[in-house]
């Protein structure tokens, strides 16, 4: 009894101090369908529309002028060296990404943005195929942060 009484408890404390899970968004009634354009092919593009298919908005490719509209500009991926070694050789690498998008409200003017993301790792000369792997899985997580940014702001503009 005394272990049901202290769970409702915390229960109860955790949703009124507005505790809500991680990824969960509270996501405006109005946005029913999204249209997700890119002029290539993006993986940027694919985990927008898995977002907001999990957040239970339809998505299409439609350019009407009655949708919410995401719009990838553009996106790219650059390295630079962050420090050298006493021999000249790379100790750390920086990756840059740089998205430039547009959102549209349904009958209003478009809004272009940016979102740039920097990240650095570890370099090691004596394992090559891991520092692939690693850059790979940096890539992802890179992606996958702008995705929820470029969500997030259109969620934003809704609520204005």
């Amino acid at each position: 009894m005394k272990l049901n009484i202290i769970l409702i408890s915390a229960l109860f404390i955790l949703s009124s101090c507005g505790y809500s899970m991680r990824g969960s968004v509270n996501i405006p009634s109005s946005i029913t369908s999204v249209s997700v354009i890119s002029s290539e092919y993006s993986e940027l593009v694919n985990i927008l529309n898995s977002s907001l298919t999990s957040s239970n908005i339809e998505t299409s490719i439609s350019m009407s002028n009655d949708l919410y509209r995401i719009a990838i500009l553009s996106e790219k991926f650059n390295r630079r060296q962050l420090s050298i070694n006493i021999s000249g050789r790379v100790n750390e690498y920086e990756l840059i990404y740089d998205v430039n998008f547009e959102l549209k409200i349904p009958n209003e003017k478009p809004i272009k943005d940016r979102v740039t993301l920097y990240r650095d790792y570890s370099f090691d000369e004596n394992n090559v195929m891991g520092n692939s792997d690693r850059e790979d899985d940096i890539k992802k997580g890179m992606v996958s942060t702008a995705s929820t940014l470029i969500f997030n702001k259109l969620i934003a503009l809704t609520r204005k």
